[in-house]
């Protein structure tokens, strides 16, 4: 059939366009190689619609996709998430219909659902809120990140499905033509607070897309150290070299024969190697029990919960630096899957992340190519130098999911990069000053009823075998001294602390956010500690803030700090302020292990252990005593616990015991517990866990129970590995 030579043309007729009280629109659009381009937009009142595409049926794509949707929607990614939820009315118009038609595509060729069943439902939004959070280097306290701008970015990416080893744990994805447009924006408040709403639709779409294969989402996330060790990989040795004695690990088959890994083909030379000790089958591992896999560096990197300024090796990523794979097929073979060029040339400049299968027994292809993967992911800007320009502080990557789409009551936490500026979050509001002089630790008031002698008398009392009597809690980390520097004319003030005798000017610099303007006002003194009043007092946030004191910068012990009032000239201003009593703890507890033993359960004699590697060899099937003999000391003891921890999926708890301090001086315990290990416990790798905690506390979180609370702050642990074998 010959082709008019005219414009290509589209006559749907769309039920209900008329009588909507919405303004709509039809758009033509192709989204081939990655790009979605409009080919028509035009606004419609009729149910009946004449469309010219302004092109030729030659030079029409070989798809277009019509649609009628809410004139507001401007983002050409909306417009096809949209179409993608199945909700709005479309149609796919293939370029060879256009060709049988002359041209011109009638209301007979289209499939479309009706305006009053679209409506609606494209209105729905899902409310997604979550904070901003800077995380303390020292400490690893979330610090809140205000003025932040929060951009939520709807993704669309190809990715190539790379399996070069049938039946090992792992692939490669190879991402390419990725594109990301905002749908919508919000700006933190002042404790780093935010919400947005997402069409419903949008969500919808993805949720649909990540249901189409099983599993597949859980392979995109990157995994973590436990999920490669749950499926047998050992971790990225060269991130982390101490795990090199992770145990060898063997799988059950089916018929309950052991079957032990193959080294796994190493990839091209040159490139970084992986290490296996798993194959495919069911997912039930167990660990081999031979002494040496019971190596101090398995348990002490693996299980101690570590400091609070570190994350924990279990939960870090299994693989951070890049790992090559083997070379990709030649383009012959690629082009059975990619029918473009341009994609071969996109998909070889690509950079491959590599992920590990958690549905990896099932039968799947060596490639596989995935089109227009959807994703929400999150942006955020700040202003961090106060030139006026926003910096990036967070940019979330490909596939790091960090928030449910499927769970209607998100509670998103973005943890910024170290660029970030943050400051503290009060619990009250402003409050207009009725007293002159400092009045408060971070949230909690220096009134008598909660602090005496510097020390905190409701936080962590002791538990003696009656009431709980007052505390003596000291302060650790950042501490926000409170006050009302606003008093008849003065101009600026300093705050002093004493130390053994000596008393100083705080010359200590840091940011408040201006809620006015949302900016930020870097607050420093002068050479002699003079520091401005700020004005209006209700502008500048966290409210009130005199001093932001990082007291794990000074000497442990107590203090005395005082405010003091100056005019213009730098006079002071009588009468002078009365003192507040602080004592500043911010050290560790000390944690040792002393003596172990061990018995044959039921029998008198006791066998002293070596604490360097010590081995077990029990009777077979039979239960054993351990009996260990451990301190903790602390300056300010709060609590203590012991725990044995055995082998059966890592992390079976034989048995514990705990002290929490009953004095205020009940600070130094040497104290000896006894376990059982039952006759049905696997021989294999064993350890103790012993942690003590300090009651020190930053003054934050009390308020809603009136500082009757126990938080923690600061502790120590310790781990000795125990080996058990059956002799």
């Amino acid at each position: 059939m010959t082709e008019k030579n005219s414009n290509a043309r589209i006559k749907p007729i769309v039920d209900g366009i008329k009588r909507s009280k919405e303004k709509l629109k039809a758009v033509v659009y192709s989204d081939e190689g990655g790009e979605i381009k409009i080919l028509c937009e035009k606004t419609v009142d009729q149910d009946e619609l004449d469309l010219d595409l302004k092109m030729k049926t030659k030079d029409l794509p070989e798809t277009v996709k019509f649609a009628v949707v809410p004139d507001e929607i401007k983002s050409k990614s909306l417009i096809r998430r949209l179409v993608q939820s199945d909700k709005a009315p479309s149609a796919t118009i293939k370029k060879d219909v256009f060709k049988a038609r002359d041209g011109i595509v009638e209301k007979e060729d289209f499939v479309k659902k009706g305006i009053d069943d679209f409506l609606p439902f494209w209105k729905l939004t899902q409310n997604v809120c979550g904070r901003v959070v800077k995380r303390d280097p020292i400490f690893g306290n979330d610090c809140p990140v205000p003025g932040a701008t929060v951009h939520i970015l709807d993704v669309d990416v190809h990715f190539m499905w790379w399996y070069p080893y049938p039946g090992q744990p792992w692939c490669w994805l190879f991402p390419f033509w990725i594109r990301r447009e905002e749908i919508a924006t919000t700006t933190t408040d002042e404790c780093g607070r935010f919400c947005v709403d997402i069409p419903l639709f949008d969500i919808d779409a993805i949720l649909r897309w990540r249901l189409r294969i099983r599993c597949l989402w859980d392979l995109l996330k990157p995994p973590r150290v436990i999920d490669a060790i749950d499926l047998g990989v050992k971790p990225d040795l060269r991130a982390y070299p101490r795990l090199k004695h992770l145990p060898e690990m063997k799988y059950r088959s089916r018929s309950g024969s052991e079957v032990q890994t193959p080294v796994i083909p190493l990839p091209p030379p040159g490139s970084p190697d992986l290490y296996s000790s798993a194959l495919p089958s069911t997912s039930r591992f167990y660990t081999e029990a031979k002494f040496e896999i019971a190596r101090r560096a398995i348990s002490e990197e693996l299980f101690e919960p570590l400091a609070r300024d570190k994350q924990p090796v279990m939960e870090k990523a299994a693989f951070p630096l890049p790992i090559s794979p083997p070379a990709l097929p030649d383009d012959e073979k690629l082009l059975k899957l990619l029918p473009d060029k341009r994609m071969i040339a996109n998909l070889r400049k690509a950079k491959p992340i590599l992920r590990l299968m958690p549905c990896w027994a099932e039968i799947v292809p060596e490639l596989r190519l995935f089109l227009d993967v959807p994703d929400i992911v999150f942006k955020v800007e700040q202003d961090t130098n106060g030139d006026g320009n926003l910096e990036t502080i967070y940019d979330q990557g490909l596939f790091d999911v960090n928030w449910n789409l499927q769970d209607p009551t998100t509670n998103v936490v973005i943890d910024v990069w170290g660029n970030a500026i943050c400051v503290p979050c009060g619990a009250a509001g402003y409050q207009p000053c009725t007293t002159t002089g400092i009045v408060g630790i971070n949230d909690m008031p220096v009134d008598i009823a909660y602090l005496k002698d510097g020390y905190a008398v409701r936080v962590n009392r002791p538990k003696p075998n009656g009431a709980r009597p007052e505390a003596e809690t000291p302060f650790s980390g950042v501490l926000r001294l409170v006050g009302c520097p606003e008093y008849s004319q003065a101009a600026f003030y300093r705050v002093f602390y004493s130390f053994m005798g000596s008393a100083k000017a705080f010359k200590e610099s840091w940011y408040q956010y201006r809620i006015s303007s949302r900016t930020f006002h870097e607050v420093m003194p002068d050479s002699d500690g003079f520091y401005p009043i700020l004005t209006p007092a209700n502008d500048y946030y966290p409210y009130h803030t005199l001093i932001n004191w990082p007291t794990y910068h000074y000497s442990n012990g107590e203090y005395k700090v005082r405010l003091e009032l100056y005019d213009a000239g730098h006079n002071p201003i009588l009468p002078e302020l009365p003192e507040v009593d602080v004592v500043v703890d911010n050290s560790r507890p000390l944690v040792k292990f002393l003596s172990l033993r061990w018995r044959q359960a039921g029998i008198a004699a006791w066998n002293d252990l070596d604490l360097d590697c010590p081995i077990i060899s029990r009777i077979p099937n039979s239960s054993i005593d351990m009996e260990v003999t451990y301190n903790v000391a602390a300056d300010h003891l709060r609590d203590l616990s012991i725990s044995l921890v055995g082998c059966k999926d890592g992390s079976t708890i034989i048995g514990s015991s705990s002290y929490w301090h009953k004095a205020v001086n009940d600070n130094n315990k040497v104290l000896t517990w006894t376990v059982n290990v039952p006759s049905t416990a696997a021989q294999g790798a064993y350890h103790f866990y012993l942690e003590g905690r300090s009651r020190a506390f930053n003054a934050y979180g009390g308020l809603a129970v009136d500082w009757e609370f126990d938080p923690l702050h600061i502790y120590e642990g310790e781990t000795l590995n125990v080996a058990i074998i059956d002799s």
